[in-house]
């Protein structure tokens, strides 16, 4: 080989040749991944005073939803009757967990719940779909804190698109139906304050209609207080632009179910009491300093 001549590395003729025509070939096993996948058995769950049922495949339910793994295929007596009766439960939020707990999961995309619109209401005005706290409480009593998520998601989003804040009956009924310092009540908290820094003699949410918020609800004062220490100088900012995890169960470093490429496994859930963020500042507020506090003079600020 001369001097300046490169060496022409060998070609595999056959990685160029085009590939052999073949005749197609299926598979005839009797696959069927599906039903084997959901199973063919069934339970009969009764829901609210009226006793609603909801008849669900098994081994999806229990997939989902860790409590009813357990109830039904654990000591209980609904394992062996595959029948339970949550009669404190609302048929329509449990609606939603069952028609979510039956949806198909993907790795590469969010959980889906069902989407949230806008209906037309009892008396002709416009109302959204389905209750956000009642859907969330429910979340939250049977531990899902990634349906938490996104159910927070889906409302604030909607909430964007309808330029809608928590009424104040929207407020009162996620303070009396989940638990202290839930990220639903911190959103209505952060809600009420950016509605009280921007409001004018116009708005809808009055200081008569505000004011038993902090008279009826203390953890609500609490929360509030804590807010307004938060943000200081810099006023109040509208939670609709908060960051999107901002409203989120999950830690910092933790899988995030909105996020397709950091969501957790599309099997069950599951809940991690220890790291389950928590206004742990509201706990520092005694009853003393909450009777104490002076809220007429606060509210006519």
């Amino acid at each position: 080989m001369a001097p300046n001549e490169r060496a022409t590395p060998a070609v595999d003729g056959a990685a160029d040749a085009p590939r052999r025509l073949r005749p197609s070939e299926e598979n005839m096993a009797e696959t069927t991944s599906y039903i084997d996948g959901i199973g063919t058995e069934m339970v009969d769950i009764y829901v609210g005073p009226s006793k609603k049922r909801f008849r669900l495949y098994k081994a999806k339910l229990c997939t989902r939803i860790p409590y009813f793994d357990k109830m039904f295929n654990g000591t209980f007596k609904e394992a062996s009757d595959n029948v339970a009766y949550l009669e404190e439960d609302n048929p329509a939020s449990f609606d939603l967990l069952a028609d979510w707990a039956n949806h198909p999961t993907t790795s590469n995309s969010p959980r889906w719940i069902r989407e949230l619109t806008t209906i037309e209401g009892k008396e002709g005005n416009e109302v959204a779909s389905w209750d956000p706290v009642g859907f969330y409480s429910l979340a939250e009593k049977y531990c899902l804190p990634e349906l938490q998520d996104i159910i927070m998601d889906v409302l604030i989003q909607y909430h964007k698109v309808r330029n809608e804040l928590p009424s104040v009956d929207f407020v009162i009924r996620a303070y009396k139906h989940t638990s202290t310092g839930s990220l639903l009540t911190r959103y209505c908290a952060e809600s009420i304050f950016y509605v009280m820094e921007n409001a004018t003699e116009d708005d809808r949410w009055s200081t008569e209609e505000v004011a038993p918020l902090f008279r009826e609800l203390p953890t609500f004062a609490s929360e509030y207080i804590s807010v307004q220490r938060k943000r200081g100088i810099k006023g109040a900012v509208d939670p609709r632009d908060a960051s999107p995890c901002h409203f989120h169960t999950h830690g910092r470093d933790e899988p995030c179910a909105g996020n397709p490429k950091k969501r957790k496994s599309p099997g069950g859930e599951r809940c991690n009491e220890n790291k389950r963020p928590r206004m742990v500042e509201l706990e520092n507020f005694s009853d003393a300093v909450l009777q104490d506090f002076d809220f007429d003079s606060f509210l006519r600020q």
